[in-house]
């Protein structure tokens, strides 16, 4: 504490509430931030997860097959991931909001690259085509393994280093966000000033769910813990304070999004890697929370309020959004044998529509979907288990109260089909391009088997399965046709002038007001 309060000075910031200013770098919450509020999966396709989006990522080779530049066949396992982030943004996209307002206000991008003539970034207007494919593309990124590792290390210290870490970054201009977990929660914000009141240091940040309001993230000198207050608004109108220790607090800088990137998804797993199971909630408040259990009885454990992981080896990472945004999960190959469940947060609310996936070393990539979510987090009642996983096979069931939607995709060949309720899909890979699957009706009998594999000479087959009321199936194939893209996006990391301010500059800012609703993380 006495190190980072060497930071500080005796001066007053009364614009900035009590305490006396460590460090303050200009951003202002009444011109430097959006205008507008963080929100979840638009209604226009084109302001979600595109394969644009991908492009721009990991480049056209990675995300499309082989081909011409100025159109993409998406490998499979692209179409899949497209699908599963698209649902994950129900959960909000603050990350992206976050980051870009970083971005702008270090001039490393500029208002008026989005809407001609607005030189100031509260001016800016939502649903401007090509901002909100920017708030998705800096949304995606912390996904990415180059960002998602830099951000884990940070979570390795305390929230006095990271207050340290972040005066100093806050007068370098490193365009650090902030990344803070709750439960099963996650949520970024963008931070401009830190003061020091009494034995607390006083994190000021911009929180895209309050556009014009500055809001304090309080970190204890003598707890060395954190507490946001009025973090998240519930549906009944009453506020949810957030607080946290080591491990829930993070700074991801801006260095970190800078590429190229590696995509995790793009093809087919290493042979020696983890298995990684991957959740999205299409409705935010009707999450659903992963229940994972191997064969001799540890568990990773999800809840509104906690996540209890006793596998060892395994990892579980929160997204930033309500509800998680995007879970992932990863599961050491010495782990063979486990199954998977989705709950429920309650009784209340109905059964959470998810898209649950699993991706293990050179096996099929499965992706199931619909209302698979029943069992209530903290009942008696076990629920349906989703997924199987064996040491040679993945095994899909369908809850007994409704079918579920189910993607496999195997080198060149994405099969799709609807699982009747109850039923159970045994998958078995065997080779690159080819799969075995068996179905199994309600009271476990096989009823009927098949083999599917890519033509040699098709560039990317959609198979389409039908499974009749007595379990035989039927298949028809279709090639995929081309979409146009564009080039890859070329990322400006180099700013058009310094605007940091020195240590002793203030900003222009409100006190924080009690806010009542906000929108998902």
């Amino acid at each position: 504490m006495t190190q980072i309060a060497s930071h500080c000075t005796d001066l007053d910031a009364p614009e900035l509430g009590d305490g006396k200013l460590c460090i303050d770098n200009g951003f202002a919450v009444t011109a430097d931030n959006f205008s507008f509020a963080n929100w979840g999966r638009s209604a226009q396709a084109d302001a979600n997860v595109t394969i644009q989006t991908l492009i721009d990522l990991f480049g056209h080779s990675a995300v499309c097959l082989d081909g011409p530049s100025i159109e993409c066949v998406l490998r499979p396992t692209t179409l899949q991931k497209l699908e599963q982030w698209n649902n994950a943004l129900a959960g909000g996209r603050c990350e992206g909001l976050a980051a870009l307002s970083a971005r702008l206000f270090l001039n490393l991008d500029n208002p008026a690259m989005f809407q001609n003539g607005i030189a100031r970034v509260a001016d800016l207007q939502r649903g401007n085509k090509t901002l909100d494919s920017a708030i998705v593309y800096w949304w995606a990124t912390q996904f990415l393994t180059e960002v998602s590792d830099r951000a884990a290390t940070s979570r390795t210290k305390s929230p006095l280093q990271l207050v340290d870490d972040l005066i100093q970054g806050l007068a370098n201009g490193i365009g650090y966000t902030i990344g803070l977990y709750f439960g099963s929660s996650g949520h970024a914000v963008t931070p401009f000033a830190v003061t020091h009141r009494g034995n607390n240091f006083v994190i000021h940040v911009y929180d895209n769910n309050y556009p014009g309001l500055r809001k304090e993230l309080v970190v204890s000198g003598t707890t060395n813990s954190w507490t946001y207050a009025a973090a998240r608004a519930q549906p009944d109108g009453n506020n949810i304070d957030w607080a946290g220790e080591t491990g829930t607090f993070e700074l991801t800088p801006m260095s970190s999004r800078k590429g190229p990137f590696e995509c995790s998804f793009c093809s087919i797993t290493p042979i020696h890697g983890d298995t990684i199971v991957t959740l999205a909630s299409r409705d935010s408040l009707a999450a659903g929370y992963v229940l994972i259990t191997t064969r001799d009885g540890r568990t990773i454990e999800a809840t509104p309020d906690a996540v209890i992981n006793t596998i060892p080896g395994s990892t579980y990472d929160i997204g930033k959004g309500l509800g998680g945004g995007l879970v992932t999960i990863h599961i050491p190959n010495t782990v063979t044998d486990f199954d998977v469940e989705v709950r429920r947060g309650s009784s209340v609310v109905s059964a959470a529509d998810v898209v649950l996936a699993i991706q293990r070393p050179k096996m099929a990539n499965i992706q199931v979907s619909g209302d698979l979510a029943h069992a209530v987090v903290g009942s008696a009642s076990h629920g349906t288990t989703l997924i199987a996983v064996r040491s040679d096979s993945t095994s899909i069931s369908a809850p007994l109260e409704n079918s579920a939607r189910l993607s496999i995709a195997a080198g060149r060949q994405l099969s799709r089909t609807e699982l009747p309720r109850g039923h159970t899909m045994l998958i078995h890979q065997i080779e690159d391009d080819a799969i075995e699957i068996a179905i199994k009706g309600e009271n476990g009998s096989e009823i009927s088997s098949a083999s599917l594999a890519a033509s040699e000479t098709a560039n990317s087959i959609q198979v389409n399965l039908t499974i009749d009321e007595i379990g035989n199936i039927s298949t028809t194939s279709s090639q995929v046709e081309p979409v146009p893209v564009h080039a890859q996006m070329s990322v400006n990391f180099t700013p058009e002038k310094k605007r940091l301010s020195p240590a002793a500059t203030t900003t222009t800012t409100t006190d924080p007001a009690s806010i009542e609703i906000a929108l998902p993380g």
